[in-house]
C-alpha cells in the first residue's frame, strides 16, 4: 500500500516543510511535488530486508535517496 500525492501534500502543508522521509512501502524512490508554490520531495527508503541498502544522505542544501549497492 501506498500513500496518495494528496495525502503526502497535506502532511506537508500542516506542518509546514517540505521534505518527507519515511520508509517501508517495498517501493524505494523519490518523488517530486509542489507544495504551496514551492518544490517539495518525498524520499521513500527501502525496507531492511531488502537485497538493496537504501540510506539518505543529505546536506545543508538537498538530500538524496542513494543504494549503496548501485555501481
Amino acid at each position: 500500500m501506498d500513500v496518495t500525492p494528496d495525502a503526502v501534500i497535506s502532511v506537508l502543508e500542516t506542518h509546514g516543510v517540505y521534505h518527507l522521509i519515511h520508509g517501508h512501502t517495498h517501493r524505494p524512490a523519490e518523488h517530486q511535488l509542489t507544495v504551496n508554490g514551492r518544490t517539495a520531495l518525498r524520499l521513500v527508503v527501502g525496507d531492511w530486508r531488502s537485497v538493496r541498502a537504501m540510506i539518505v544522505s543529505c546536506t545543508p542544501v538537498s538530500c538524496e535517496l542513494v543504494d549503496l549497492f548501485a555501481k
